[in-house]
């Protein structure tokens, strides 16, 4: 495949509230839904929907969550052989609320009671085989067995630093990405330095072939191993609805493009264009745009 992924497969419920509960009380929802979640699962949702072949590995439940987690997967076109689904446990659920002004969000969400993946249980041939492989940390240490049988076969791995998920254990993992696209929050925890060039050079210190940052409506800011340095602008949408989901879009159509052969600077302004898009349904994947409406 071109991208195979290991995350936390979940269904989120969306639902948009005027503000944010700060006290007891009733908040009334405007609008809800519910689709599949999971920053690696939604960021391959967005690559196969421009073309890349893409698998997830994960277990979930398999509670009545979990089949609308495969179906959900199936129905965009990410390959479900390595999602394995353990008897009489649930899977991870989520609540997205939204705030109707701007689109901001609160997540909460409880975590499936299902046994975390070991190395034992990897896919080992189709990750010799697959030419990327999208991280964000989760069935750790199964993820470091991964990257490593993924680097052996001469295939790139990504990984997904989210805001607020920095840990100090990723440093082991870091050493072996080579593309490594984080949050501003996840870049100045990282790099203990809340200056940009620093957290690039500084990131990029860790061996990675190219490292970005990404800061929402103000875009995102790239360093590659030769030195280069460019800055991506966010595409202005006329509304902004929900930004749930943007950066693992982002990360998904940037790794489509990479899969394609396109240059560093066209795989950041497709995954702009793509993250903008999104923002204007409601839930990660509400909008996933094709390649074609993309460009």
């Amino acid at each position: 495949m071109d991208i195979l992924g290991i995350g936390m497969s979940m269904i989120d419920t969306i639902k948009v509230v005027d503000e944010f509960p700060t006290a007891s009380g009733v908040t009334e929802v405007s609008k809800s839904v519910t689709m599949g979640g999971g920053p690696v699962p939604t960021a391959l949702c967005a690559a196969a929907r421009q073309g890349a072949s893409c698998g997830i590995i994960d277990r979930i439940g398999d509670d009545w969550r979990g089949r609308l987690i495969r179906e959900e997967y199936e129905a965009f076109g990410v390959a479900t052989p390595f999602l394995q689904l353990q008897t009489d446990r649930t899977s991870t659920f989520g609540t997205v609320l939204v705030r109707k002004s701007n689109g901001e969000r609160h997540v909460v969400f409880h975590r499936g009671d299902f046994d975390e993946l070991s190395k034992e249980e990897l896919p080992a041939e189709a990750l010799s085989e697959c030419r990327i492989l999208h991280l964000n940390g989760r069935h750790w240490p199964a993820c470091i067995a991964a990257a490593e049988i993924v680097h052996d076969a001469g295939g790139l791995v990504s990984f997904d630093g989210g805001a607020h998920r920095y840990d100090e254990k990723f440093e082991r993992l870091l050493k072996q990405v080579d593309i490594l696209i984080v949050a501003r929050d996840f870049a100045e925890r990282a790099t203990g330095s809340e200056d940009r060039d620093t957290q690039l050079s500084s990131l990029l210190s860790r061996g990675a072939t190219i490292v970005g940052i990404t800061g929402g409506e103000n875009g995102s800011w790239f360093l590659n191993s030769e030195g280069e340095g460019f800055f991506q602008s966010a595409f202005p949408v006329d509304e902004v609805i929900d930004t749930t989901g943007c950066g693992d879009v982002f990360h998904g159509a940037f790794l489509a493009a990479v899969a394609r052969g396109e240059d560093w600077k066209t795989c950041a302004k497709i995954a702009s264009a793509t993250a903008a898009i999104k923002a204007t349904a409601l839930g990660g994947r509400g909008k996933l745009a094709s390649l074609e409406e993309v460009c």
